[in-house]
């Protein structure tokens, strides 16, 4: 058997013709992965849109759970919240009791302290006045012993006086010559004066 060479004619024709069939091929094939393409764009879209609205409906489980989870956090903080609050009610409450019991018994003790105070100030005006009632007393019955003296001198004017024997005293003694009522004044200014 003897094998004829290829002719370069059939060699170029054939390379042509398979270069025709490669090309149409791969411009099927490009086709088709547009198609393809084209077709899982708008399934991934569809299923984006399914999510979508299965979220805004509450129905997808990737986010009823962590809704829920969310909620039953909510749930537990609403509750500490609300003991939280009642306990700063009463607290404030407590405060507020606490303020006011204070308040009247600042009230009682300022009361009770006004009240001796003015007892004790009324007591030492009536003791002074007492004192003074009773000093003037003592003055006008000197005041009256001492006038009526006067009138009996004058009325003794016409006899003559006798003359008193001095006391004999030892020692270094100062002798006074003042009246009784002259002693009387003089004792109720002083009075008067440390009062």
């Amino acid at each position: 058997l003897s094998l004829s060479p290829p002719s370069p004619q059939m060699d170029d024709e054939d390379c042509e013709r398979r270069r025709g069939e490669c090309l149409d091929e791969m411009s099927d094939l490009e086709k088709q992965f547009l198609e393809l393409k084209d077709k899982l764009f708008r399934e991934r879209l569809n299923q984006v849109k399914v999510k979508l609205d299965e979220v805004l409906t509450g129905k997808a489980g990737e986010y009823r759970e962590p809704l829920a989870t969310l909620q039953h956090n909510m749930t537990l903080r609403t509750q500490v919240a609300g003991v939280y609050r009642e306990l700063c009610l009463q607290v404030i409450q407590h405060r507020y009791e606490c303020e006011l019991q204070g308040a009247r018994q600042h009230l009682e003790s300022e009361r009770t302290l006004l009240f001796d105070a003015m007892k004790t100030e009324l007591l030492d005006k009536i003791r002074r006045l007492e004192e003074d009632r009773q000093s003037v007393d003592l003055t006008s019955e000197w005041w009256s012993d001492e006038v009526k003296g006067k009138k009996c001198k004058r009325r003794n004017l016409s006899r003559p006086e006798r003359k008193k024997k001095a006391a004999l005293v030892s020692g270094p003694f100062i002798v006074y010559m003042l009246r009784d009522i002259d002693i009387l004044e003089d004792w109720a200014a002083i009075k008067k004066v440390h009062i």
